[in-house]
């Protein structure tokens, strides 16, 4: 079972689409998915109709096992939800130095009944993102070609460090993809941001050839409650994250 974060410290960037976009992806390529829903916005959960009230903020206040608030959302496909009162419970469990572990801790007990699990993580380096991290085996970090991104990014690039000194060492930053961009774009500004973002130090290597296009068809599947793949199959959007999907499980074979 392999744990994927999707985290960037940046609103607006596409995590939360992304995850949603790789684990529809991974399921039409027939492995079986967990979605875990680390983010107070609670957005990832809110994609889903009909999901019922257990939820991660159970676990985190002891009252159930993570195994015991999955919830099955589609075909191979399960989610684990949150709710806004996370964000209370996230300043609470950052003063337990236990903290970092328990995600890791709960996921032992899932062990063979998912291929994939995907963590949407919080726009920020708070608690639920170190436990995210700590958790994982794998990090994606989405970004757009917005020269602000950079500071975000960086401060991502630190915690990741920092996660594996103390927590996690063989956590690895498996791909930085680009988000609302195509290599046809007119806009010349884009393609340098892409260019420098590219020749970074801390990036080479990591930035995958695959970007995601603007589409509204994205939009469109996200407020309809169904995946990019049943929604509109022969869109940029769906042939985007399919192949980005593709492109990252060649990088973790690797």
């Amino acid at each position: 079972m392999k744990v994927i974060a999707i985290a960037q410290h940046k609103g607006g960037v596409g995590k939360t689409t992304s995850a949603l976009g790789i684990g529809h992806s991974l399921v039409l390529l027939g492995h079986r998915v967990l979605l875990i829903d680390c983010d107070p916005q609670s957005n990832l959960t809110s994609t889903f109709a009909g999901v019922q009230a257990p939820n991660l903020c159970m676990v985190l206040r002891g009252e159930a096992t993570l195994a015991e608030v999955v919830q099955p959302v589609g075909d191979k496909l399960s989610l684990i939800g949150s709710r806004p009162e996370l964000s209370p419970l996230e300043r609470m469990i950052g003063a337990d130095a236990t903290h970092p572990n328990l995600l890791r801790r709960q996921l032992a007990g899932l062990q063979g009944q998912f291929d994939y699990v995907i963590i949407d993580t919080p726009p920020s380096m708070g608690p639920m993102t170190v436990m995210s991290l700590t958790a994982a085996h794998y990090v994606l970090a989405p970004m757009r070609p917005d020269p602000f991104a950079f500071a975000g990014f960086y401060k991502l690039l630190d915690m990741l460090e920092a996660v594996r000194d103390n927590f996690n060492p063989a956590l690895e930053l498996k791909g930085v993809f680009l988000t609302q961009y195509h290599p046809s774009y007119r806009g010349q500004v884009y393609h340098d941001f892409a260019a420098e973002l590219a020749q970074q130090p801390r990036v080479k290597g990591l930035l995958t050839d695959t970007s995601i296009r603007i589409n509204a068809k994205l939009v469109e599947a996200v407020a309809l409650k169904k995946s990019i793949h049943a929604h509109a199959p022969e869109s940029n959007s769906a042939h985007d994250y399919l192949a980005l999907t593709e492109e990252i499980l060649t990088r973790i074979a690797q």
